[in-house]
């Protein structure tokens, strides 16, 4: 499978049509509305690139938030369980995305990432390392913030609020929080400075999908939890 970067970053006539047809698609099926906080985000200025972090609650997050963020062409990190499937996997490494063992140590995917952001790219990751099937958004892990904090890239959280509805029902809806600045001071460790990028971005998430269950009510994907009242707490 392609693992290198200059693989990854290859964009073939095939691609890039295929990932058109698949944006078009997601906007048929989904219906996502993008909110953006930012209002100059809203069009990308040369050179901008972040990382974005986004909450996990199904598996169509990875194509239906990146295709909301398409402006900005982020790489997306997936698990190489479904990287590496014949079917699925083949429409996968079509996209720009790279793959992580979530069963072992894997740096690959961090090495790629780096040298990406470097290259002006940005990235899109969903931290929390698994789909919240128990109701509750699960912490994030400091892997985006560490690249972040190597990097100086800053940090932008996303929330995707809904349940996915197709064709019909109410819009998948992707807020994009403001600009996390990454600066790690020379006194820190990165390690400790990510832990509390992401602990920044964490709170940020859930204030953003706070802001959407205050305008559109509670949905089924995390029955554990009140956003809402984290979101009224934040802003007192």
């Amino acid at each position: 499978m392609p693992d290198t970067v200059s693989e990854i970053r290859k964009q073939t006539f095939g691609k890039r049509l295929f990932q058109a047809v698949l944006n078009v698609a997601v906007r048929v099926v989904l219906r996502p509305k993008v909110i953006y906080l930012d209002d100059g985000m809203k069009k990308k200025k040369d050179g901008a690139h972040y990382v974005f972090v986004c909450n996990h609650t199904d598996h169509m997050d990875g194509v239906c938030v990146a295709s909301a963020l398409k402006r900005y062409r982020p790489f997306a990190l997936v698990s190489r369980k479904w990287y590496d499937k014949k079917f699925y996997g083949g429409m996968i490494r079509k996209t720009r995305s790279i793959p992580i063992s979530l069963d072992e140590l894997d740096a690959s995917w961090y090495q790629t990432g780096e040298v990406l952001l470097r290259e002006n790219e940005s990235m899109l990751i969903f931290p929390e390392g698994a789909i919240a099937r128990e109701g509750k958004m699960l912490p994030f892990k400091p892997g985006a913030g560490l690249l972040s904090a190597k990097t100086g890239v800053p940090v932008v959280p996303v929330a995707s609020y809904g349940e996915y509805k197709k064709f019909f029902g109410r819009r998948q809806r992707i807020v994009v929080g403001k600009p996390i600045l990454s600066e790690c001071p020379n006194d820190v460790r990165f390690s400790r400075y990510a832990k509390e990028l992401m602990a920044e971005s964490e709170k940020e998430v859930r204030r953003l999908y706070g802001m959407m269950e205050q305008q559109y009510g509670r949905t089924g994907v995390y029955f554990e939890e009140c956003f809402s009242d984290q979101s009224e707490s934040a802003e007192q």
